[in-house]
C-alpha cells in the first residue's frame, strides 16, 4: 500500500465590511506576486459599465489571463423584481478557472468572493474546498456578515485575515523568501566560477557573489553553459552542501551587484542611541554600544529564547539566510525591528515583505583580486579589502 504525505491546508478568509477602506488589497497582493514571477490564479469581481458610464452588472475576471465573464446583467424586469440577474451558466466558466489552478498546483489561488451562493454550499464552494484539500494556498474574500457561515464552512481550519496588505504578506509563508529571490534572478551567463579552499565565487558581468566552501570541496561538474538563475535555484531546492553554496553565491551575484546604491551605514549601530531592547544573535563583537538594553545569545539558543522573550530590535547574522534558519527567526521575532547583517546578506528589497527591516552587506568591487585571494585560501569574511559596505532600509 502506498502512502502519501498530505499537504498542509493554507486557506485564508480575508474579511471585509461595507465600510472597509481600500478594498483592493487582495487584488494588489495577487498582482504583486504575479509581477515577481509567482504562479497566481483565481477570480476577482468588478462592476461592469456601458459606454456611457452606466452600471450594467457584474463581471468575474480571470487573474491569470484577464478574461472577463459576465456574471450578472440584470434587465429592467430583474431590477423591478429585485433580482440581480445572475447568469448561472457562467459558473461553469469560473469553476474551470479554479479547477485549472488546482490541477496546475498554483502558488496562490484568489477567490472573490464567498458570496450568497457559496454560503449556501453552491457557486464555487466545492472548488474552494478542493483547492484547500489539494494544498493550494487559497485566499477568499469573506464579507464580515458571513463570518459564522464561513467558520462552519471551513470547520475553522483556515486563517482569518483583515483586508490589509501587510497582514496578507504576514500570512504568506516566510520560507517562500528563497524562491521569491530566485524568481528575480535573470537567465544570464556566468563569467567565471572560482573554488578556493574556503570560498566559492561566482562572477557575472554585473556582480560577484561569494559563499563559504563546504568541506573544502575543490571541483564541481557544473556545465559551462549553466545560467545564473539555474545556479541560484539550487538554494531553493533540496541540494547537497556544494550545490547549496553555489546557489547562495549565484543569488548574491545578482542581488549584491556593482551598481547597488546605498549608504555606508553599519547595522550594528542602528539602535545605538535608542532605549529599545535589542537581541543580538551570533558571534557579533560584544564590546560595541548596541543599545541601552541589549542581550546576546548564540544562534543555537536564539529561537527558544525568542519563544519566551519579546524585543524591540533583533540583529541576525547573514549565515541564517544560507543555513535556511532565517524563516524560523522571522516567524518567531514578533514585532521586533529586524536587521540581517553580514557579507552573505542578499541586498534585495523583496526581503522587506518577509519581515526584515534593514539589510547590511558587502559588495565585491575587485573581481580579479578577489579571485586571487580566494585561490590563496581567503574566507568570505577576509574579502573586506576588495569590498564596500552598503545598507538598504525598508521605506
Amino acid at each position: 500500500m502506498s502512502t502519501q504525505t498530505a499537504k498542509p491546508i493554507r486557506l485564508g478568509g480575508v474579511l471585509y465590511a461595507a465600510d472597509t477602506p481600500k478594498r483592493n488589497a487582495l487584488l494588489d497582493f495577487a498582482t504583486d506576486l504575479q509581477k515577481r514571477g509567482w504562479h497566481v490564479c483565481g477570480l476577482t469581481q468588478e462592476l461592469a459599465y456601458d459606454s456611457h458610464g452606466e452600471k450594467i452588472g457584474l463581471d468575474a475576471i480571470d487573474i491569470k489571463t484577464g478574461e472577463r465573464f459576465a456574471l450578472a446583467r440584470p434587465s429592467k424586469e430583474d431590477r423591478a423584481a429585485g433580482s440581480c440577474g445572475f447568469d448561472v451558466s457562467r459558473l461553469c466558466d469560473t469553476s474551470r478557472v479554479l479547477n485549472n489552478a488546482i490541477e496546475e498546483q498554483a502558488d496562490l489561488l484568489i477567490v472573490e468572493k464567498f458570496g450568497e451562493r457559496e454560503q449556501d454550499g453552491n457557486g464555487l464552494a466545492e472548488e474552494i474546498v478542493a483547492a484547500a484539500l489539494a494544498g493550494v494556498p487559497t485566499l477568499v474574500a469573506v464579507p464580515a456578515s458571513a463570518l459564522e457561515t464561513w467558520n462552519n464552512f471551513t470547520g475553522r481550519l483556515g486563517t482569518l485575515l483583515p483586508h490589509d496588505m501587510d497582514q496578507l504578506w504576514d500570512w504568506w509563508p516566510k520560507s517562500n523568501l528563497y524562491k521569491d529571490l530566485c524568481l528575480d534572478v535573470p537567465d544570464i551567463a556566468v563569467h567565471s566560477l572560482t573554488i578556493g579552499p574556503k570560498t566559492i565565487l561566482i562572477e557575472t558581468a554585473f556582480g560577484c557573489g561569494a559563499a563559504p566552501n563546504p568541506n573544502a570541496m575543490e571541483t564541481t561538474d557544473i556545465p559551462a553553459t549553466v545560467s545564473l538563475r539555474e545556479l541560484a535555484l539550487k538554494i531553493h531546492q533540496d541540494a547537497d552542501p556544494l550545490d547549496h553554496a553555489l546557489g547562495c553565491a549565484a543569488l548574491l551575484a545578482h542581488t549584491n551587484r556593482y551598481d547597488q546604491k546605498g549608504p555606508d551605514k553599519s547595522g550594528l549601530d542602528h539602535f545605538k542611541d535608542s532605549t529599545d531592547s535589542v537581541l543580538v544573535v551570533g558571534d557579533f563583537p560584544r564590546h560595541r554600544d548596541y543599545a541601552a538594553q541589549v542581550n546576546f545569545t548564540s544562534t543555537e539558543n536564539a529561537l527558544p529564547h525568542l519563544g519566551t522573550h519579546a524585543y524591540d530590535g533583533l540583529i541576525l547574522p547573514a549565515h541564517t539566510f544560507m543555513d535556511h534558519s532565517l524563516p524560523l527567526f522571522l516567524n518567531a521575532k514578533g514585532n521586533a525591528q529586524t536587521l540581517l547583517v553580514g557579507p552573505m546578506t542578499p541586498l534585495s528589497p523583496r526581503l522587506f515583505n518577509y519581515g526584515i527591516d534593514m539589510l547590511c552587506a558587502r559588495i565585491i568591487e575587485n573581481p580579479a583580486k578577489t579571485k586571487a585571494m580566494i585561490k590563496d585560501g581567503a574566507s568570505v569574511n577576509e574579502l573586506k579589502k576588495v569590498s564596500r559596505y552598503i545598507t538598504l532600509e525598508k521605506e
